[in-house]
């Protein structure tokens, strides 16, 4: 399997899941939360998702429980 029939696989079985992921240290935001509802699109047709930025981990744990509490996987 070449390198683009795997990416090609991945984002057919990716695509209308809801998932999030988390990056530590971009710019001067401590935490953020990248996070994609299964629903919006950009106009190319790829997956626009969300970002919420936390400057505490208090905060940031609170928000991954409930994303996960709402249906979302952790995972690009």
């Amino acid at each position: 399997m070449s390198v683009l029939e795997k990416i090609d696989k991945y984002l057919n079985e990716a695509t209308g899941k809801k998932r999030f992921y988390q990056l530590d240290n971009v710019g001067k935001a401590k935490y953020t939360v990248n996070f994609y509802d299964g629903v919006q699109k950009h106009k190319d047709g790829s997956d626009f998702f969300d970002m919420r930025i936390f400057k505490n981990k208090k905060d940031l744990n609170a928000f991954i429980t409930k994303l996960r509490t709402d249906g979302y996987a952790e995972g690009k």
